[in-house]
């Protein structure tokens, strides 16, 4: 009978022992589960990852584009007082004034081929007034000598206008291994720069009126906006080499200059040229507006993703008209960022200068 009852006493226990026991996982099923949940973790990442990369992308070009279509207002803008504005011919080819030749406009340029100009021209700037106040134009002289001291001319001049011609320039830069600029190299693929020469440095006229290096005034000593810096007789008037300290970046992140190739993006086959410019032609068959830089242009800026159409001022028959640029700009994020992409379409905008071609006088 005790047996029986010991017999029975064991198995309660050995029951509750195995009832109470927890349940758990073997080593196989937790590497199991580790090496799915690595998967779908890594599978998340991915996803995260290319979401934003695209994110990144996307605000590279919407970026880039605000900095384009920026950069084109402000060149607009900027044409908007010029006097002046030179063609390609006179840029880029040597030049005849009064049956004398002269070099092109770009030889007279502190620039070297790496630097390609698309844009000169004249405009008239306001001087500093502080500077223009504190002049003292008796310091030159009497205005009734004779003859007159040519500084007192000019200060009263100066005092009468506030303004002075200066002459503004727009260069693309190639950002490659053999840029001048190599040693601080940037991360797009070109650039625009912005040259300004004052008559006066820092458009501030000190008390002697000397005026920057480089500088002559396309209105005086028989000098004309197409011939400057030539006098009329084909003579350099220079008052020393111009210095390019006031050249500035205007724009980063434009597209390639010479883009010949097309890519997989369809965006790449849209490059600008100089056919784009308007077809509008003179009496004589010749085209209005050309192409800066032209199409067969030396320095390899051809398909470029800045260019200028100016209208010609030559064979217009008597023609009164202001002169107008058609401006095209292209953009390419690759490099913000540490992304890579297919260009941006192009901006296309038409800029009226205030000068005049061939204004008469009235009869």
């Amino acid at each position: 009978m005790s047996t029986k009852i010991i017999k029975s006493l064991l198995k309660r226990t050995l029951f509750k022992a195995k009832k109470g026991k927890k349940a758990g996982f073997t080593i196989l099923e937790l590497l199991v589960a580790i090496v799915i949940s690595t998967f779908v973790i890594l599978a998340l990442i991915d996803m995260i990852t290319d979401l934003l990369q695209s994110e990144r992308r996307e605000y590279g070009r919407s970026e880039t584009q605000r900095e384009m279509q920026m950069a084109m207002d402000f060149i607009v803008n900027d044409l908007r007082e010029a006097a002046y504005v030179y063609t390609n011919e006179q840029i880029n080819n040597a030049r005849t004034i009064g049956g004398v030749g002269i070099t092109s406009l770009r030889a007279n340029l502190p620039f070297n081929t790496k630097y390609e100009p698309i844009l000169v021209f004249w405009k008239p700037e306001q001087i500093n007034d502080t500077s223009l106040n504190s002049l003292n134009c008796d310091n030159f002289g009497s205005a009734n000598a004779d003859p007159v001291n040519p500084k007192r001319q000019e200060c009263d001049q100066l005092k009468i206008r506030r303004r002075a011609y200066s002459l503004v320039v727009y260069l693309q830069v190639r950002n490659s291994d053999d840029n001048p600029d190599n040693s601080n190299r940037w991360k797009g693929i070109s650039r625009i720069m912005r040259y300004q020469l004052y008559k006066y440095p820092q458009n501030k006229p000190d008390s002697n009126l000397t005026k920057s290096d480089g500088y002559t005034d396309p209105t005086e000593n028989s000098v004309s906006f197409a011939s400057w810096p030539f006098d009329s007789s084909g003579v350099k008037i220079s008052s020393g080499n111009i210095n390019t300290s006031s050249t500035a970046v205007l724009v980063d992140f434009l597209d390639y200059p010479d883009r010949t190739s097309p890519g997989a993006d369809p965006r790449d086959n849209l490059t600008v040229a100089p056919s784009q410019c308007p077809t509008e032609t003179n009496s004589d068959g010749t085209p209005i507006y050309k192409a800066i830089p032209p199409q067969n242009n030396p320095n390899g800026f051809t398909n470029p993703s800045f260019m200028a159409c100016v209208r010609s001022a030559s064979n217009l028959s008597g023609d009164v008209s202001n002169q107008d640029i058609v401006l095209f700009l292209r953009g390419n994020p690759t490099g913000k960022g540490g992304i890579k992409v297919a260009p941006l379409l192009a901006i296309k905008t038409q800029a009226v200068a205030r000068g005049v071609i061939d204004k008469k006088p009235a009869q």
